[in-house]
């Protein structure tokens, strides 16, 4: 029994010792370059892609507000919106897909505004979503 005390005490610090020795990775504001996808996390953040690389934006619909919609680049010449024909989503779930197609800077914003049931007096309150992608 003791012995059995003495592995499950070493076990343990041996993993505790393993989860510090972790890699450094790229700073959670910059995403790595190439296709990847943008989401409700990275509200606010500024991500850095390269000429040719494609993104997809994935927006959730949170709770009290409405889709999210008017999904744009700042500067279309920057960030060029792409038509995905396969793209489908779920009720709820916002998608645009964007490719970097100059050097520069573009902003993306969607917005939303406050779910209300129909004939019930509603607030005119909107929220705005925002990342700023820098393309090199």
């Amino acid at each position: 029994m003791k012995a059995l005390l003495v592995a499950v005490a070493l076990l343990g610090l041996t993993a505790c010792g393993s989860v510090a020795l972790r890699p450094a990775g790229p700073s959670p504001s910059q995403a790595p370059s190439g296709a990847g996808t943008v989401t409700d996390t990275d509200e606010n953040k500024t991500l850095s892609y390269h000429i040719g690389d494609t993104f997809e934006l994935v927006l959730h619909e949170q709770s009290g507000w409405t889709m999210w919609q008017n999904v744009t680049s700042s500067d279309q010449r920057v960030l060029k919106p792409v038509v995905d024909t396969r793209a489908a989503s779920v009720r709820g779930v916002t998608l645009a897909m964007f490719k970097a197609a100059a050097p520069g800077r573009s902003d993306v914003t969607a917005t939303a505004g406050m779910a209300c049931s129909p004939g019930a007096a509603c607030p005119l309150l909107a929220r705005v979503w925002k990342v700023t992608i820098l393309v090199s």
